[in-house]
């Protein structure tokens, strides 16, 4: 029974084998193809060495691949079937040569990232930056798409390994799995080593900078160990050394970076939240500069209070509220005869939820807090660090908080990085462990490095979008971290980079390529953008620290607000634009699962509906 169990699987992997070796060159895809403008790089490896290599153009990569071959007189084969393209020989080498499912494959590295092939050659849509490498194997046959280093933070002119592997998805298992490419030929800065069987190299020291590497592993009349292949990588005390796939080694130098004219766009998007500021995180920021928002958006909150006192509003509402009558300019200390403060600090934490302790955090210091209530600054840090997720994704620890589940989610974590980087930067709170706190948030400050994509973007549980992008930014930034240092530095942009891809018009920023003109992305993009402001002028800036002791603000008078309304109709925001918001809000949140893309944090619509979705999926309280 075990041999008959053991040959069906034998021959389901053959099967899978030879699927896979098909598929690669054969999927088709449904989107268009668009002509890329730049030359991207493209290469052809056979079982005994370089057979082509130069740079096209073309709308595929089976295109490329033609124009190459046809340019270098080099013979090839290819069929039509009703998959698309099959390559059945080039030079004379034909699929099958090795009396197996070998044949001719191909992968696609672009900068820091080597894709497996998904599509067919010919359905693969060439992008700018691409280098296509094909070549003959199977479907086991290594290439390098992980190169490791240890210590991870390599130090010049200290000894460090490097470790070559290939990482595959086994279908057999339904698991990745990480192969170390033994026996390889490395040459780094033309100095040769061999790797040993856990594709290990050591190498004695190198200088700060750049330095090339190269690996092959040809045999005789066999296939090779490990597919030719070429990079770089960078050396700069700080940072994990960060590697380049690409065979061209085109990198975005620092010099030749766009500049990024931030007080330009702080100044377009700060006129346009003036002329739409009804809103209670717009109040904080116009705060900043003097300018006193539209009191419009506490009128819900004020019939509400009137109806039925403060005891049924969610600590969201209450800790929004007070940051918002604070920047106006009013006590939350006393509001229409409610004690906000001492309402939300006195209930029992254990029945807030993640979003809800960090929100508190941020809201004791921004409203400058001395009184002792029964929850504490401790008490809220505490909850927090015990709240925090860590675990291992393809070889790389994460550190990080989330909303719900078990996942880490980039927004919650960037909101809570800046509820604690009051701590980060020193202040003492008794019983707390500075360092402690300091270290977990140095590693959640790396995972969201290894959470962005090649142009810059964080990517959040649904995707790219500006808020993430956002509430990042104003995390770095008030630890003193430079969005556009080396760590948030990828080969195709920056952080901060990332965020201005998603300028709409008239100073308002997009949520993502489909939702524009997005008022919430606006406003959080005008967050991070006064914070990238105080960086540069200060080193560090803390968008949540408050000014005042709001406590020793007036008490907010229903006749002083209508006064206030009737004179300022300049920023006024119009009653079908409050709805447009409002509506925004919440199909981004139900579209996806019901729960937010990456929609604001703090908005009452985003909250409420939010809140339902809780009920339903079970958001994780702090226990």
């Amino acid at each position: 029974m075990k041999n008959k169990l053991k040959n069906s699987f034998k021959h389901l992997g053959c099967l899978m084998a030879l699927m896979l070796l098909v598929l690669q060159f054969h999927m088709p895809m449904v989107a268009k193809a668009l002509e890329v403008n730049s030359e991207i790089n493209i290469r052809v490896e056979g079982p005994k060495g370089t057979i082509a290599e130069g740079k096209e153009k073309g709308n595929n990569a089976y295109e490329a691949l033609t124009d190459l071959l046809q340019k270098n007189n080099i013979s090839f084969l290819a069929e039509d079937s009703q998959y698309g393209k099959f390559i059945k020989e080039i030079d004379g080498i034909k699929s099958g040569d090795f009396g197996g499912y070998d044949g001719w494959l191909y992968y696609i590295k672009n900068g820091t990232k080597v894709e497996s092939a998904s599509v067919g050659i010919d359905s693969y849509e060439l992008k700018e930056g691409d280098n296509i490498v094909v070549y003959y194997g199977e479907f086991n046959t290594p290439y390098v798409n992980l190169i490791q280093f240890n210590p991870e933070i390599v130090k010049e002119n200290e000894s460090f390994e490097m470790i070559f592997s290939y990482k595959n998805f086994d279908f057999m298992t339904n698991k990745d799995v990480i192969t170390p490419i033994a026996g390889g030929k490395v040459l780094v800065d033309n100095k040769e080593y061999v790797t040993d069987e856990t594709g290990k190299i050591v190498i004695d020291s190198l200088t700060k900078g750049e330095h090339q590497y190269s690996i092959s592993g040809y045999e005789e009349n066999q296939l090779p160990k490990v597919i030719k292949d070429r990079g770089k990588f960078t050396i700069d005390n700080v940072n994990k050394p960060l590697v380049y796939f690409n065979d061209d080694n085109s990198v975005v130098k620092e010099e030749d970076k766009t500049p990024k004219d931030i007080e330009k766009e702080l100044e377009i998007t700060l006129n346009y939240i003036k002329k739409n500021s009804s809103n209670p995180w717009a109040a904080l920021a116009l705060n900043k500069y003097g300018i006193k928002a539209d009191e419009g958006f506490l009128k819900p909150s004020i019939e509400d209070i009137k109806s039925q006192g403060i005891k049924e509003m969610s600590p969201t509402e209450l800790e929004t509220i007070s940051i918002a009558l604070t920047a106006l300019g009013y006590s939350p200390y006393d509001f229409l005869g409610h004690n906000l403060v001492e309402e939300l600090y006195s209930r029992n934490l254990e029945d807030f939820y993640n979003n809800e302790v960090a929100f508190a955090l941020l809201a004791y210091n921004y409203l400058n807090i001395n009184d002792n209530y029964k929850i504490g600054e401790k008490q809220l840090i505490e909850a927090l660090l015990n709240s925090k997720l860590s675990y291992e994704v393809e070889g790389k620890k994460l550190t990080g908080w989330t909303w719900y589940g078990e996942k880490i989610d980039p927004d919650m974590t960037a909101v809570v990085i800046s509820a604690l980087s009051p701590y980060y930067r020193g202040k003492e709170v008794e019983g707390i462990n500075n360092k402690q706190l300091k270290d977990s948030l140095d590693n959640a400050v790396d995972s969201l490095s290894l959470m962005q994509n090649s142009r810059g973007d964080i990517i959040g549980q649904y995707g790219p979008a500006s808020e993430t992008n956002s509430f990042a930014i104003v995390a770095l930034t008030s630890l003193g971290i430079d969005p556009e240092g080396n760590n948030f530095t990828k080969e195709n942009g920056d952080l901060v980079s990332a965020l201005l891809s998603y300028k709409g018009d008239n100073g308002q920023y997009n949520h993502d390529d489909n939702t524009k003109n997005n008022y919430l992305s606006t406003e959080e993009a005008l967050r991070a953008l006064i914070s990238l402001d105080g960086f540069k002028n200060n080193g560090f800036y803390d968008y949540y620290k408050g000014a005042v002791d709001a406590k020793t603000l007036p008490a907010y008078k229903i006749e002083e607000s209508k006064e206030n309304n009737e004179v300022d109709k300049d920023n006024e925001v119009k009653e079908e634009d409050s709805k447009a918001i409002d509506n925004t809000s919440k199909v981004e949140i139900i579209k996806e699962s019901k729960l937010p893309k990456t929609g604001s944090l703090f908005n009452f619509s985003s909250m409420m509906v939010l809140a339902f979705a809780s009920i339903a999926i079970g958001v994780k309280r702090i226990k």
